[in-house]
């Protein structure tokens, strides 16, 4: 996935995302996607992969990439007319989070993410941590 003409510190961690897709993810985000390179490894991770990036250029360059599975949106991942709220089985913000205050990045992040469907009442209660809202 990685090559020398096309690594950086982000691109460094890409496996370790990867790794962490859960078997029989059916819908996959990446906020940040920049030019798309994560976007395009998740697809054969995910059934539907959507990319968002606040910069035009690289949504544009994103778009070259050939993933039949992957939709690049521009806009703002804190937008909450841009994407499903609890409409994702993963979400992966590599470069994202320390631009915005960590709570605020945190809460969106999760509320992006769609509900455990096997967690019990009692798992939320008990196991999830207190920012997920």
């Amino acid at each position: 996935m990685t090559t020398d003409t096309h690594w950086n510190h982000n691109v460094h961690y890409h496996p370790v995302v990867l790794d962490a897709v859960p078997a029989g993810c059916r819908t996959a985000l990446d906020v940040g996607c920049g030019d798309g390179l994560l976007a395009a490894g998740l697809a054969s991770r995910a059934e539907s992969v959507t990319g968002v990036d606040r910069s035009a250029e690289m949504i544009r360059l994103a778009g070259k990439r050939e993933a039949q599975n992957v939709t690049f949106l521009e806009g703002d991942y804190r937008d909450g007319s841009l994407l499903d709220e609890g409409g994702y089985d993963f979400v992966s913000a590599v470069a994202v989070v320390h631009h915005i205050p960590f709570d605020d990045a945190i809460d969106r992040l999760v509320r992006l993410l769609a509900p455990a469907a096997d967690w019990s009442s009692w798992d939320w209660r008990t196991t999830a941590p207190s920012w997920t809202g």
